[in-house]
């Protein structure tokens, strides 16, 4: 029996081409090659493969998540969200590892009535049909872009359970103001998206 890293029962040939890289395995650092296979500990580049290696592409948030932190924390949420979905879980949880904060989910958004039950602020739709129960609206605790809006939406269409229709995304509890900070050239909206 050879001496190698590759099993005994490979052929003469395997063996000896084994035999020519014995100095340049024992030099490879393991522990850096383990380092690269823990998407919390592995440098930034290989991210998008470990994204790969889970089927998290732009329709699951993949282009949302802008920064590495973001990145890291959809990676390792992201088996718990796929585990869930079409819950009000995997929604409120999706929101959180794309670090957009808590969430109130408005469930039934356009079947509410005049009786005194429900302040109309606008995060909520006066009326509707008896077909509306499917009906919700997402209330954000932060201000979004349109193109971060229309990927939210992109979003829920693959979380959200397939009978349901988002009505609104809402922001208007933490509004944009007129203070120059952003300028109003239709990258955002007042309030809503």
């Amino acid at each position: 029996m050879m001496n190698s890293t590759i099993p005994s029962n490979n052929s003469p040939l395997q063996h000896a081409l084994a035999k020519l890289t014995e100095r340049e395995t024992a030099a490879s650092d393991t522990a850096a090659v383990s380092r690269q296979l823990d998407p919390q500990r592995c440098d930034p580049g290989f991210l998008p493969f470990h994204a790969f290696a889970r089927s998290i592409g732009e329709e699951e948030g993949w282009d949302f998540a802008e920064t590495d932190e973001a990145r890291r924390n959809l990676i390792a949420g992201f088996a718990e969200i796929h585990a869930h979905k079409g819950t009000p879980h995997a929604i409120r949880q999706l929101f959180r590892l794309l670090q957009l904060g808590e969430v109130q989910i408005i469930e039934r958004a356009n079947e509410f009535t005049w009786n005194g039950e429900v302040l109309f602020d606008g995060s909520r739709t006066f009326g509707g049909r008896e077909d509306d129960w499917a009906k919700y609206s997402i209330v954000l605790t932060r201000p979004v872009s349109n193109r971060q809006a229309a990927q939210i939406r992109a979003l829920l269409a693959e979380i959200a359970p397939l009978r349901c229709e988002l009505v609104a995304l809402d922001y208007r509890a933490n509004p944009l103001l007129w203070n120059g900070e952003i300028s109003f050239d239709g990258e955002y909206s007042f309030g809503a998206a």
